[in-house]
C-alpha cells in the first residue's frame, strides 16, 4: 500500500501562486522517490491561504473525510495565528489539533514545522523574525515535549541565507500577484535600493526546494530505511 503524507498549513504551504509542478507536495514527492525508492509515497497538500489552526479545526472533519487515512501529517501554521490569537492562543489550538490527530489516527506520525525566515535588513523592510520567533518556540517545545519531529524551516532558511543562498522568497511589496507572480530575480534591477520589493513572506521555487529538502532530511533522520508503518 502507498504511504500517505498529508500537509496542512497556511499560505506558505498552499502557495496558490505556483504552478503544480513547483509546489511543495510535488517537490517533496520527487525527493521521496529518490530517497525511498522501495516506497510508494502519495503527498497531499491541504494548505489554505490565510489560515490559522483554529480555522483548520473547523474544516478538519471534511478535510480528512475526502482523503485516505494519513500515515504522516506535516503541520505548518503560525504566521496568521500570531495575529489572530497570540502566542498562548496558538499554543492552545496547536495542542488541540495534535491531540485530535493522535486520537483519530493512533498510528499517525506527526511532524511539526516552523515557518519562514526573512533576510533583514538586506531583503526585508522590517525585522519580522523576533515577532515570529515566540511562535516557532511553541512549535519546538511541543515537538520536544511530545516527541514529534520538528522540521525547522526557519533555521534551515537562516543557515541557507548565511551561506549566501538568500533568494528564497517571491517579490512584490508584501503581496503576491496571483496572475503574474514574480518568483525570482528577473525584475530586481528595476527595484534596486527599494527593500520593500523583497518584503514578502511567501516562498519562491528556490525556497520550496529548500523546505522540501529539509522535510526529506528530517524524515530520513527519523525513519532512514522506509516510511512504511
Amino acid at each position: 500500500m502507498a504511504v500517505h503524507l498529508i500537509m496542512i498549513g497556511d499560505c506558505t504551504l498552499a502557495t496558490s501562486y505556483l504552478p503544480p509542478r513547483l509546489k511543495n507536495e510535488q517537490v517533496l514527492a520527487t525527493l521521496l522517490r529518490q530517497r525511498y525508492p522501495q516506497d510508494e509515497c502519495v503527498v497531499t497538500n491541504e494548505g489554505l491561504d490565510g489560515e490559522t489552526v483554529a480555522q483548520f479545526l473547523k474544516r478538519y472533519e471534511r478535510t480528512f473525510r475526502r482523503n485516505a487515512a494519513p500515515d504522516y501529517v506535516f503541520v505548518r501554521y503560525g504566521v496568521n495565528d500570531r495575529k489572530a490569537h497570540g502566542v498562548d492562543g496558538f499554543r492552545t489550538y496547536l495542542n488541540q489539533l495534535c491531540h485530535q490527530l493522535r486520537t483519530d489516527f493512533p498510528n499517525v506520525r506527526l511532524l511539526l514545522e516552523t515557518g519562514m525566515y526573512v533576510d533583514y535588513p538586506a531583503h526585508y523592510e522590517f525585522d519580522r523574525n523576533p515577532v515570529l520567533q515566540p511562535i516557532y518556540e511553541v512549535i519546538r517545545e511541543l515537538g520536544q515535549r511530545d516527541g514529534y519531529p520538528v522540521v525547522d524551516v526557519y533555521e534551515r532558511m537562516r543557515q541557507e541565507t548565511a551561506q549566501g543562498n538568500w533568494d528564497l522568497r517571491v517579490r512584490g511589496y508584501g503581496v503576491v500577484d496571483e496572475e503574474i507572480p514574480v518568483l525570482g530575480a528577473g525584475q530586481d534591477h528595476l527595484h534596486a535600493g527599494d527593500v520593500r520589493w523583497w518584503t514578502n513572506i511567501h516562498p519562491n521555487p528556490l525556497g520550496i526546494a529548500v523546505i522540501a529538502d529539509e522535510e526529506a532530511r528530517v524524515l530520513q533522520q527519523h525513519w532512514p530505511d522506509t516510511l512504511r508503518l
